[in-house]
């Protein structure tokens, strides 16, 4: 079941990806066994962190009030993400966690602006 607004829905989805991440650094560290394709363990484990800061940075928004300064709000975060982005050269795996955040903030943004054009 999606969580009610797209507020809900981007925080559930980088809380899940987070989870994931973090099981598989577990998994990855207590099984040293044939190499899995995919991020090592270390990069598990900071593309879960960079989950957690894309995380943080949804909840700061604030869900009261007019739905349109909300998805204002979260489309502000896509050049924040997309800064972050770019100062992580020296890791690609956290790099794609803040470019991917972006791109989805941007996709939700672009759906739900979408339907209440369609609802007006």
């Amino acid at each position: 079941m999606r969580p009610a607004g797209p507020r809900a829905y981007l925080i559930d989805r980088f809380r899940a990806d987070a989870a994931a991440l973090r099981h598989r650094a577990d998994t990855l560290r207590k099984a040293p066994i044939a190499p899995i394709p995919g991020p090592d363990s270390e990069d598990s484990g900071r593309m879960a962190a960079a989950c957690d800061d894309v995380v943080a940075m949804l909840e700061a928004v604030s869900e009261v009030g007019d739905p349109a300064m909300l998805l204002s709000s979260l489309a502000a975060l896509a050049p924040l993400l997309d800064m972050r982005a770019e100062r992580e050269v020296h890791s690609p795996a956290v790099r794609a966690v803040y470019a991917g955040a972006s791109l989805r903030i941007r996709e939700v943004h672009q759906v739900e602006a979408s339907s209440r054009d369609l609802l007006a």
